[in-house]
């Protein structure tokens, strides 16, 4: 999927994907990675999630990497936080004393950017990808974790025919692409047939949505 999509997505405000409140299943299913507090947490492809905003109440440091300015000041903005924005490298980065969103390319940020992430929280962003993607964007995330890392992850699967984001992950996909570096726990897996409408006009029929928790091995 090239950036071009999703700078447009943000600049029409065609942002249904976008949930306007804290994600459930992260409130859930976070304290099972148990992260001690004031560790640094990454968020690939976070948007203006306001699932950032409650692991830096938590107490972790937060680092988000995001495509769209739009996003990025909105994220700031909408929640009323004061922030600062500086050059780093090739990103200009949005930041207040516990959340840092790099806005740029993912693919080009590297461990010189960040301190050790001790866990990542990937609600949107392996399914925001194409399968063409994929296999590149897990290896490059393995590289950006440290030892042991964790990382809690929120597929979804549908056998239906979808031709954009987000798109479908099968289990067995997971697997082929974290399974060498990483082992995995599924913590649930839930049936939905109650689709909201925009993932109808994507095409999505019925849906597993399924949540893993990865341990990255020494």
């Amino acid at each position: 999927m090239k950036k071009d999509y999703w700078l447009d997505c943000w600049k029409k405000n065609e942002t249904a994907f976008h949930l306007e409140t804290v994600n459930p299943l992260l409130e859930k299913y976070w304290p099972q990675l148990n992260i001690e507090k004031r560790s640094a947490v990454f968020v690939p492809l976070c948007g203006k999630s306001l699932d950032l905003l409650w692991l830096a109440n938590q107490g972790y440091s937060v680092f988000g990497v995001e495509i769209s300015e739009t996003a990025c000041e909105a994220f700031f903005k909408e929640n009323k936080l004061d922030y600062q924005v500086e050059k780093v490298g090739s990103f200009n980065c949005y930041f207040n004393q516990n959340i840092k969103i790099f806005c740029g390319d993912f693919f080009v940020l590297s461990l010189n950017y960040l301190p050790n992430i001790v866990a990542v929280y990937d609600r949107a962003a392996l399914i925001a990808l194409p399968p063409e993607l994929r296999q590149r964007y897990s290896q490059h995330l393995t590289e950006l974790m440290t030892h042991e890392s964790k990382m809690l992850l929120i597929t979804l699967y549908s056998e239906d025919i979808v031709r954009s984001p987000p798109f479908p992950v099968s289990a067995k996909e997971v697997n082929q692409l974290y399974a060498e570096s990483f082992e995995i726990e599924k913590l649930s897996e839930t049936s939905i047939t109650e689709i909201s409408p925009h993932l109808q006009e994507k095409g999505f029929h019925l849906i597993v949505e399924t949540i893993y928790k990865l341990i990255k091995r020494l």
